[in-house]
Order: C-alpha cells, then structure tokens, then sequence
C-alpha cells in the first residue's frame, strides 16, 4: 500500500513540475544570440569555471570565414577549417546503424516527420534550437512523449566560434532549461550548428556536462537545407537519389562502423525528403537509431537515472530516461490534471485491493 501511494505521489509531482514550469516570457529574444548580463546568465557562470579554457582567436561570418590555414594554430582542431574534430561523435560504434537526426526544430513542419516515424518504427534525435523550442513547445513535449531523443543545437544557431565564452554558456543554458522546463529532462549531447567548433568551444561545452555529435561526413549531410530555395519536385527526387547512392554505396560495406546522417524538420520540403528517404534503410539493409541507442547509452540526459518503480521514475521523482512508445515517464505526461485523473483511478483501484 505504502509502494504504490509512494509511486503515485512522485508521478503527481515530477507532472506538476515538468507541466508547470515553463513559461515562454521568461526566455531572452528570439533568433539572437542572447545577452549575456542578466541575472540568469550571470548565475550559469558563477558555476562554471571558465578561467582554464584555451585561449583562440574570436571568428567573424555566418558561417566564419576561413583565414589562411598556415596562421590557424595547430591546436585549435578547428573542425570548420581545419577538417579537425577531435574527440566529436562522428559515428556509430555497430556496423549497418544508422543513426538518424535532425536540426534546427521544432517546427510546425515536425508533426508530419513524427507522424512517418512512428508508422515506420523508428526513432531519432532531434537537435532542437532554443528559439523553436519556445514557439513550439507542444510539439518539443510530443517528440519527447513519443520516445524520441532530445539535444541541443543552441539557442540561436550562430556559430559558436564567433562567440565569446560567455554567450556560448548562454546560448546552451537557455536551451537546456526550454526544454527542461517542457519535459524534465536536462540534455546530455549538442551538435554545434554548422558542425562550427574548435578545442576552445570544445572545452566549454564538455564544462557544461554535453557530449558533442557531429555527422559521418559531407557524403552523409543530405544538404536538404538547399532545396528550400527552389523546392521543385525535381529537385526534391534529384536530392533523394543522390542520397540514396550514398546510403546505398555504405550498405554495401558491410565492416565499416554505423554512419550519423544530418537532416533538417525547419521546411515542408525538408521533412518530405525524410520521408522518402526511410524505405532507404530496408533496401540498403540498415537499421535507424537515434543517437543514444546507437551509442548504447541508457542514460541519455544528464539528469537521467537508474530505473526503479517498473522503469518510468526514478526515485526522486526524475525521468530515467526518454519513453517508449505509450509509455511515457512521469515528467513527459500531458499535464498535472491528465495525470491526476488517472492517478486518482489507480488510488481507488489499490484502496478496493485492501
């Protein structure tokens, strides 16, 4: 009796809490990369120590400009530039994975992207903007609620070289608490936007708990982002045959370690070349997973803990993780008063056992 009173208060408040939370007039300006002397800000830093990060120059351009190689510090490992990504995620550890993400949402274009995922059975990792997640926080909380992995890709989508220390903290943190706020979840992986980093960027991101995610290669950047220019059908097909020969020329290396693609959820175009792209995985005989599952990481937000009360909470009231179909956690449920109704029935069910 006690167990199971004690599991329905945890889901009443870990509800209450991830439902409540949020509220979008809280967050900095939309699209901008946000200031870094507000109270909030300010309070992210005091617990970061930031005074051990490599010193490198400060870039400029959207995306940066590259100088000229020889005067690029050997050190830096700037991926942008100088082809150097360190210790980035790039790939999947299992040979024929795929490891299926996609940047820059949500957006009211996701929805559809969701809809084709759940009738395929399969998962992905949605790098989500801050600024997005703000404006579309119902469709941040269904991605979440369907099982799929959430990281950053920043609040603004500026390259992080050509950010102070300070505004890179703040354009991670407001993200990371969008989305806590949404679904209770402290996110654990980012992928920089333009795949912009170097060992200065590097350091404090992995200060601020992150494990950077990168794609495979340019073969396996699909470039869906440019068919919004001209989103004719016949770019649309000529950009999935493309891709497709890539995939297909992978699945046909049988020893080569599990690739990450890169897509986007921002236009119509963009999801309607995901969805012509999954029946790629039977034909080329590969197996989608989003990123965490592709690394075997059963832990994948920062603040995710190990199952107890059959899986769903951990025992302070924190998810253990993202859910699986229908079977969300108790920080991912639609609201305190959806919870309540059914903890209320699950309270009058256990009191007749007695």
């Amino acid at each position: 009796m006690k167990t199971i009173l004690s599991t329905i208060t945890i889901t009443l408040m870990a509800a209450a809490t991830a439902s409540a939370a949020f509220n979008a007039a809280e967050f900095p300006p939309l699209n901008a990369v946000p200031p870094t002397n507000t109270p909030q800000v300010q309070e992210w830093l005091k617990a970061i120590n930031l005074a051990d990060v490599p010193v490198f120059p400060i870039h400029t351009g959207n995306p940066p400009a590259c100088p000229a190689i020889a005067t690029i510090p050997a050190d830096q490992c700037w991926r942008s530039c100088q082809s150097c990504r360190g210790d980035d995620i790039v790939t999947c550890p299992t040979p024929g994975v795929w490891g299926l993400t996609f940047d820059d949402g949500p957006t009211t274009f996701t929805p559809q992207l969701l809809t084709t995922l759940k009738e395929n059975k399969v998962k992905a990792t949605f790098f989500v903007m801050g600024t997005n997640v703000v404006q579309n926080p119902t469709i941040l909380k269904q991605e979440f609620d369907e099982g799929h992995h959430l990281a950053s890709h920043t609040w603004s989508h500026h390259p992080l070289t050509t950010l102070t220390n300070e505004q890179i903290v703040a354009e991670l943190k407001w993200t990371e608490k969008a989305v806590f706020d949404i679904t209770g979840m402290q996110m654990k992986y980012v992928r920089p936007p333009y795949g912009d980093i170097d060992n200065r960027v590097r350091a404090i991101v992995k200060k601020l708990g992150y494990i950077i995610v990168d794609w495979t290669s340019d073969v396996f950047d699909s470039k869906d982002f440019s068919l919004n220019a001209t989103p004719t059908e016949a770019n649309l097909a000529a950009a999935v045959t493309a891709f497709t020969a890539s995939m297909t020329a992978y699945g046909a290396n049988p020893g080569a370690k599990g690739i990450i693609t890169l897509e986007h959820d921002l236009y119509q175009v963009t999801v309607d070349f995901a969805k012509r792209l999954l029946p790629v995985a039977a034909s080329a005989k590969l197996k989608i997973q989003a990123i965490d599952d592709c690394l075997g990481d059963k832990l994948p937000y920062q603040n995710s803990k190990a199952s107890v009360n059959n899986g769903t909470t951990g025992g302070n009231g924190t998810s253990t993780g993202k859910p699986s179909d229908n079977k969300s956690s108790a920080a991912s449920s639609i609201g305190t008063k959806v919870v309540m109704t059914v903890s209320l029935a699950v309270i009058a069910a256990a009191l007749s056992a007695f």
